[in-house]
């Protein structure tokens, strides 16, 4: 009997841990939800399908033959409604999970087409006309990004001179890359607090911030001189001679952080810095 009772006891516990695991998981998926569609029209339709549903109980409730009857009718193609009306919004969903880092691991990682992001920063640089393109790595910068012009275009020379062409909107915003497309334009970066020299502008200051902040590499092309200049890991290497920048680019992208296991990282583009200001 004694057995027995540890059997049950034992299917108990295992079962409340379950309905928690459960909670969970379908909590984490409503935020999940939420968060993706506050900022859509995704709201209002999902207000309107509740409306629905509170009307459906409130008929059945009072007996309201009629309206019962309509909304019975009109429920099994709210799902419908939802796959359909929602399609962005469910994709949205669908690959922000899968970007989680438990599932890093499985995804072939996208690299980043440099050469349009170089020749759009020779171009530039060569007109004087100011830009700032992050191009983020393992540290999403989803919160920035979704405060900004949403674009998910595909990465061009073009574009990106479009985009910064003087004069225009989205002119003096950053332009954010992931998974080699342009996700973003017109995004406002945090500015960095403790740049010495107080010749920099409020490109430099922004790159330097988001350098700080996370692992993105910003590539930022002055206005006032034409210079091109790197920010990387809170530092930044100015001025890149535009011949250097794809291999600069290149190596950052593909190099591991500095720290206990790589000592030598950042001496690496300390020395090449050091080396461009005597050219």
């Amino acid at each position: 009997m004694d057995f027995l009772k540890n059997i049950s006891l034992f299917q108990s516990d295992k079962f409340g841990i379950v309905m928690i695991l459960d909670i969970l998981i379908v909590s984490f998926l409503i935020y999940q939800f939420y968060s993706t569609i506050r900022r859509t029209r995704g709201v209002q339709l999902l207000l309107g399908i509740g409306l629905i549903w509170v009307l459906g109980i409130f008929a059945q409730t009072l007996n309201f033959e009629l309206l019962d009857w309509i909304i019975d009718n009109i429920r099994p193609a709210l799902v419908f409604a939802i796959i359909v009306l929602l399609q962005p919004e469910l994709r949205k969903i669908t690959g922000d999970m899968a970007r989680l880092r438990l599932f890093r691991p499985f995804l072939l990682k996208t690299a980043t087409d440099l050469d349009e992001i170089v020749e759009a920063s020779k171009i530039m640089a060569k007109n004087k006309t100011g830009s700032l393109i992050a191009i983020v790595r393992e540290h999403s910068l989803k919160d920035i990004a979704e405060q900004a012009v949403q674009l998910d275009a595909i990465l061009s020379t073009s574009l990106l001179l479009t985009i910064f062409k003087k004069n225009t909107a989205l002119h003096d915003g950053a332009v954010i890359i992931e998974q080699n497309r342009i996700a973003c334009a017109g995004a406002f970066l945090p500015m960095a607090t403790n740049l010495d020299d107080a010749r920099m502008g409020a490109r430099h200051r922004a790159a330097l911030g988001i350098a700080e902040e996370s692992d993105a590499v910003i590539v930022v092309t002055s206005e006032e001189t034409g210079e091109i200049s790197v920010c990387h890991d809170g530092e930044m290497i100015h001025p890149v001679k535009p011949i250097e920048l794809k291999n600069l680019l290149n190596t950052i992208l593909h190099e591991k952080k500095a720290g206990p296991g790589n000592p030598n990282a950042d001496k690496k583009f300390e020395s090449e810095e050091v080396e461009e200001s005597h050219d």
